[in-house]
């Protein structure tokens, strides 16, 4: 039990390092196999989006609180991220690349990554609930909204940047969402709220003595374990990044929403019947009748 709540606290030896690298090579990994896959980007294009596929969270999810980013105050990220940029694309006959496709090490990366995003959603809720604790509004002991959506906030500066706000959000509800809604509440609730009914609920509901743990250890154990499991199922080799556990209740997946809205985009973009180029001898049917109609004023 201790050494499942070590890891869940994040409070093991090296914790920082393994997160970070894991992250990082997360980050590699996704722009090698998906923009870079053909290695026709400049390397410092790829390196940039390397470390923000990677860290957008950490660069930008700071500046909601107006706080430092971890990014400049922590040499580990970064140097990190270039360790990983420089194995997943510059080792002798690319082994570093194809053994981080392995299983067993997309695994571990896996694992070290969600690790990072489940304490970055935990620190972060912490920290806005520390920061308007004492000025709760009139309906609520404890302020509700601004601690859960600064956690959520955070996992989703990555899609706000590289895919744009309409991009990131056109599909649905994307994961990175409806995991940070879920998990933010939880803790914040669970933890912080000590004399509302929410919080009373749900340490009624599920107390954490039996398990012979503290409400914090227990609530991050429900987070990052959660995060744990879910990150490894969505993994290609099992049920795929579209799965999530949340789809009964949200409706259509993000994948059959983005059918749907690529092929009502094609239709609203497709050239007039008139206007579309006909296939026989590079000629539209415009011009065809054009010439049709001189032939007749000839005559």
């Amino acid at each position: 039990m201790d050494s499942i709540v070590q890891f869940a606290t994040y409070s093991f030896p090296y914790a920082a390092e393994f997160q970070a690298i894991g992250m990082a090579f997360q980050g590699a990994m996704a722009v090698r196999s998906g923009p870079n896959k053909n290695g026709t980007l400049h390397w410092f294009h790829a390196f940039v989006l390397s470390v923000m596929a990677a860290f957008t969270g950490g660069w930008l999810g700071f500046i909601w609180m107006g706080k430092p980013s971890s990014m400049l105050s922590n040499d580990v990220n970064f140097a990190s991220c270039i360790f990983a940029f420089v194995v997943v694309n510059y080792t002798p006959g690319d082994i570093g690349y194809m053994i981080c496709r392995t299983l067993p090490v997309t695994l571990v990366i896996t694992s070290s990554s969600q690790l990072f995003r489940a304490s970055g959603i935990m620190k972060f809720v912490a920290a806005c609930y520390d920061a308007f604790k004492d000025n709760p509004s009139p309906y609520y002991p404890i302020p509700v909204f601004g601690p859960i959506l600064y956690g959520t906030l955070l996992g989703n500066m990555a899609g706000f940047l590289m895919k744009g706000l309409e991009g990131h959000v056109s599909s649905g509800m994307p994961w990175p969402v409806q995991n940070g809604l879920f998990c933010a509440t939880f803790y914040h609730f669970f933890v912080h709220d000590l004399n509302g009914p929410v919080g009373t609920f749900l340490r009624t509901s599920i107390p954490a003595g039996q398990f012979g743990l503290k409400d914090r250890e227990f609530a991050s154990c429900v987070v990052t374990y959660f995060m744990q499991i879910v990150g490894i199922l969505q993994l290609p080799e099992f049920l795929g990044p579209n799965w999530s556990p949340f789809n009964l209740f949200l409706g259509r997946s993000s994948s059959s929403a983005e059918r749907k809205s690529g092929s009502e985009h094609k239709k609203q973009t497709a050239p007039d019947e008139d206007e579309a180029p006909a296939t026989n001898g590079g000629k539209s049917k415009k011009s065809k009748q054009k010439k049709a109609n001189n032939k007749m004023k000839t005559n």
